[in-house]
């Protein structure tokens, strides 16, 4: 089932409305109508515009794109939207001046499991080789691994760097741990046993994903996305709450993923 048929006609046009809302005249995207665009909320958008087969972008919002000083986005995380958003425009020359960039590695430094997944991401879509990890982030890793109370995110992104990098990883005790933290609305708090939101329900939803199982309730799980979209088109981080690109592209993927689950598993 393609993505489109994952939401109803009417929501795909009031989600649409939505993303096109927090375009700004001079080009890019805000998180509300009477704020400055922001690489993030750019980045959502456009992620978002893709996968509902959008693919055109404003001449403004790539004249944005391209006017963004890279200087004032040093971190990995960064480095990965922007990296996403040139694909999306189809600028090979700024996808090679992130590829300079983490060449000349002492400007990108790497502090944290966020941001060695970050790069790691960056550098496959680069198509540079991500096998050789330095000591830092061979430390990085394995300190995350001992962490005893890991977020969502963190066990997302311990399962999908492990998996790129070839490492063993206790594939059942985090099955066993995301599962048994699902809320009983269906979604998934920023840590086990915490209140549910979009973003963790993602997380939880990927890395499931990549270990080819089920959450323990799917369609509950389906009805907490639902729950959380407004009725100006875009979706809150929790049912009655403010709908952002951030929050919207969260609920889509998890959708999408939940289809990808109900077909393939």
């Amino acid at each position: 089932m393609i993505l489109q048929q994952l939401i109803a006609e009417k929501k795909k046009k009031e989600l649409m409305s939505f993303i096109r809302s927090r375009e700004q005249s001079n080009g890019g995207f805000s998180f509300s109508q009477s704020t400055p665009p922001t690489l993030e909320d750019t980045y959502f958008a456009l992620r978002l515009l893709e996968e509902l087969k959008q693919y055109s972008v404003s001449k403004q919002t790539v004249f944005y794109i391209a006017g963004l000083n890279r200087n004032e986005f040093p971190q990995p995380k960064h480095l990965y939207q922007l990296t996403i958003i040139y694909r999306i425009i189809h600028n090979v020359e700024l996808e090679d001046s992130i590829r300079n960039k983490i060449t000349d590695m002492h400007e990108t430094v790497i502090n944290n499991l966020s941001d060695l997944y970050y790069m790691v991401s960056t550098k496959e879509l680069l198509m540079m080789s991500t096998t050789n990890l330095i000591k830092n982030e061979k430390n990085i890793l394995s300190s995350a691994q001992k962490k005893q109370v890991k977020s969502m995110e963190e066990y997302k992104q311990l399962i999908i760097l492990m998996k790129k990098l070839n490492i063993t990883l206790p594939a059942k005790e985090y099955i066993r741990i995301i599962q048994n933290s699902q809320n009983p609305d269906g979604a998934f708090g920023i840590v086990p046993n915490s209140t549910s939101y979009l973003e963790p329900t993602y997380h939880a939803l990927r890395g499931l994903r990549e270990l080819h199982v089920f959450p323990n309730d799917i369609y509950q799980c389906e009805r907490f996305i639902d729950s959380c979209m407004a009725n100006i088109g875009g979706y809150g981080r929790q049912t009655i709450t403010v709908p952002t690109l951030e929050y919207s592209y969260y609920a889509l993927m998890s959708l999408k993923i939940i289809e990808e689950m109900k077909k393939d598993f």
